[in-house]
């Protein structure tokens, strides 16, 4: 494991967690490095999402595809963020979305069963259960009646960086609105 990759694993974790050292150390013998290039799938359709990734720098998103054939997104992923798909984690239930990088991407990797290998050996690893209250809480706040203008403040506020990382129209569909509605709230709020 790079120590400057590490560093921001640690960091991350330690944000919503208490891990000791030897908890740390624990963990560094069990991640898997991967790279991925841009717009290689993570997680197909109809598969069992087994496995969570640690981005440390690219992006990635999640989408289904609706009946007009048109890309839905589900979830948008950047660096220091946890990609999965949480239904599908928690269910262990074939996923009804994809997961694409939208950029290559570096990641850790760890399945379900290292998880549990790690609380069986510390169960301070209990706490990366909080990365699903993390994923769904994000999720969630877009499938709520909020204004685009909401929306969209919400985003700057929480994760700034997919503004940059992202195009428009992919914002627009994480938001659930239309890019023509994106472009008038983006006008209101740097005005």
């Amino acid at each position: 494991m790079h120590e400057q990759y590490q560093n921001i694993l640690l960091s991350t974790l330690n944000s919503f967690g208490n891990y000791t050292s030897k908890d740390l150390k624990l963990l560094s013998e069990v991640l898997i490095d991967i790279e991925f290039d841009k717009n290689e799938i993570i997680l197909k359709k109809g598969t069992v999402c087994s496995e969570v990734y640690f981005i440390i720098e690219g992006a990635a998103y999640q989408y289904e595809i609706d009946e007009n054939l048109d890309q839905k997104i589900i979830d948008l992923y950047s660096n220091k963020q946890w990609c999965f798909n949480v239904k599908s984690f928690a269910s262990k239930q074939p996923s009804e979305s994809s997961i694409i990088t939208f950029k290559k991407t570096i990641a850790y990797k760890l399945s379900i069963d290292t998880i549990h290998e790690l609380i069986a050996k510390s169960p301070s690893f209990l706490q990366l259960g909080k990365i699903l209250d993390i994923a769904n809480k994000r999720v969630q706040y877009f499938d709520k009646n909020y204004t685009p203008d909401e929306k969209y403040k919400y985003l700057l506020k929480e994760d700034p960086d997919f503004i940059l990382k992202f195009p428009q129209k992919i914002i627009a569909s994480y938001l659930k609105i239309t890019p023509e509605t994106l472009s008038r709230v983006r006008n209101r709020i740097t005005k």
